[in-house]
């Protein structure tokens, strides 16, 4: 890989390394950030001054740092991006945006909103999960929870160790990957003073904890929210006040990520993507590019099934959703963004698609329906584009 697409890769390779979105603020109540995406889908391109104004109107929250934080939450999560210094929605919000438009069925976002939180901080809330499902005390979450994430970092260093082949790649994979238990170590370090940088509270408020209440207030900033995603997606329920069980689709979550990916020290340690692998000179260990939309249609069912999709059924489909996923401005849809909002439409259903097979329809409707339908080739940054044209259905 050059210098050049090692640098555009970085921040990818960073998030898959650790599926673990750091502190912000605003981090709670999973659904409003399917509630952000719409606020933004009708003034995007925006500014954040402009989505901030939007978010405190229809939140009814105040604190523009708080509310910036929500921002922060949601781009972590994939469903918002910056392009030309301007938010609009990702091709996942797009996707989001299109259920939304499509049904009023929960469920749907629900699965949207679980593939967003598998694919950025599935690790941290997968063994929070697996922490729950033990039947830990949630007084012993957090260190419990870090003890793991460490764990996983360290896991990730030998990796990168043994099977990096290029120097440069793995010196900067080792690097972020020390920058990273770096963090964690100083954040969980109760002899550590606190300082003016803290984001989880004030400096001042900082100062009037002991040591141990500053690491105890981490872990709560940690815990709390996540917590809250998993009783949102339905994965956990409270049994009494602060104490979850886990719930039968939340254990079939958990027992489809258990093999290749569910290491032998007790952590659950995602496996990166195969595209991604392929760019880093690695053999791929993992060849279900759609491992996450296979998770969510196991949590819907036992067992997930492929589904058996003809090129017609999908050309249905793609019709169908295609106007409430244009990009604006433009006469043109995501690839990824069909692929999400068609995938989320078979996952409640207990199914998936496989990724490479529906890449593969793609190429035969444009031949089938050569009259409706036509693939654009990748640009940066994406699998390419599809648009409609404008004597669409007339084959």
């Amino acid at each position: 890989m050059t210098m050049l697409r090692l640098g555009r890769e970085q921040p990818r390779i960073r998030r898959e390394l650790s599926r673990r979105i750091g502190y912000t603020n605003g981090l709670h109540d999973i659904f409003r950030f399917a509630r952000v995406v719409r606020y933004l889908h009708s003034i995007a391109p925006a500014t954040d001054a402009s989505l901030r104004a939007a978010i405190m109107d229809n939140e009814q929250v105040k604190g523009t740092k708080y509310v910036d934080g929500v921002i922060d939450a949601a781009r972590a999560l994939s469903l918002l991006t910056k392009v030309g210094g301007r938010l609009t929605l990702s091709d996942k919000g797009y996707a989001l945006y299109g259920v939304q438009q499509m049904s009023e069925s929960t469920e749907l976002q629900r699965a949207m909103m679980l593939n967003a939180v598998l694919d950025s901080d599935g690790e941290a809330t997968l063994n929070l999960l697996d922490l729950i499902a033990s039947g830990l005390s949630s007084t012993s979450l957090g260190k419990s929870l870090f003890e793991r994430m460490l764990r996983i970092i360290d896991l990730r260093r030998e990796w990168a160790e043994k099977q990096v082949p290029n120097k440069l790649t793995r010196d900067m994979i080792l690097g972020d990957l020390t920058d990273s238990r770096s963090r964690l170590e100083k954040a969980i370090d109760i002899d550590r003073k606190p300082t003016q940088t803290q984001t989880w509270s004030t400096y001042r408020e900082g100062q009037r904890l002991t040591a141990e209440q500053r690491v105890q207030r981490f872990y709560d900033h940690t815990i709390n929210p996540r917590r809250g995603w998993l009783k949102d997606l339905g994965c956990i329920e409270e049994q009494s006040r602060n104490e979850y069980q886990i719930t039968e689709a939340g254990k079939r979550l958990l027992n489809s990520f258990k093999g290749e990916s569910y290491d032998s020290h007790l952590v659950f340690i995602l496996p990166l993507s195969s595209d991604l692998m392929y760019l880093l000179g690695v053999k791929s260990h993992n060849s279900t590019p759609d491992l996450f939309w296979y998770a969510i249609a196991s949590y819907y069912a036992n067992p997930a099934f492929q589904a058996q999709l003809t090129t017609t059924e999908y050309f249905e489909l793609i019709s169908c959703i295609y106007p409430h996923v244009k990009l604006h401005l433009f006469n043109e849809a995501t690839i990824e963004s069909l692929y999400h909002v068609i995938s989320s439409l078979l996952a409640v259903k207990g199914q998936y698609t496989d990724r490479l097979i529906f890449d593969k329809q793609l190429d035969y409707i444009s031949q089938a329906y050569p009259g409706s339908i036509y693939r654009l080739r990748q640009r940066y940054g994406g699998s390419g584009y599809i648009a409609m044209k404008t004597n669409f259905g007339k084959d």
